[in-house]
């Protein structure tokens, strides 16, 4: 299964029609990356001070299928994949938290691209070991039950 962190829409997710707005959306999908990398044991704070490695997001994107609004309870699914040494990525697929029985399909999807650069140098550098081993394992796409 999937790792899954909820959420709920507040007001200033949205926009003026009360809908969320596309670039909120992402900064929840980052919220899912980060709170599930501390779960598994990352001190975002110790990796930030020791200055050797940052993990900057070098693309990302977003579909939407339904709207989203305020006061939306949501669940998102996220999905790491390791693509090189020094990169990886995340699939979210974003569904209400309580479903409709009808409604299968989620109400977006969203990407986003990591690479591992030491800053110093301003090179692409080996992803952290606790990176590493998130994402070894991590759940497959094709055991997710959602």
């Amino acid at each position: 299964m999937a790792y899954l962190y909820q959420r709920t829409i507040h007001l200033a997710d949205t926009d003026a029609a009360g809908v969320v707005y596309f670039t909120q959306l992402l900064h929840i999908c980052h919220e899912a990356y980060e709170t599930c990398l501390t779960a598994v044991g990352l001190d975002w704070s110790s990796l930030l001070q020791a200055q050797q490695v940052v993990l900057p997001i070098v693309h990302g994107e977003i579909d939407f299928f339904q709207p989203i609004r305020w006061g939306d309870r949501l669940k998102i699914s996220l999905q790491p994949s390791l693509e090189k040494p020094s990169q990886f990525q995340i699939r979210y697929q974003i569904f209400h938290a309580e479903p409709d029985p009808e409604q299968t399909k989620p109400l977006a999807i969203a990407l986003t691209r990591h690479v591992a650069i030491e800053p110093k140098k301003q090179q692409r550098c080996e992803l952290p070991e606790i990176v590493q081993r998130w994402l070894r394992n991590a759940p497959k796409a094709e055991d997710s039950k959602i």
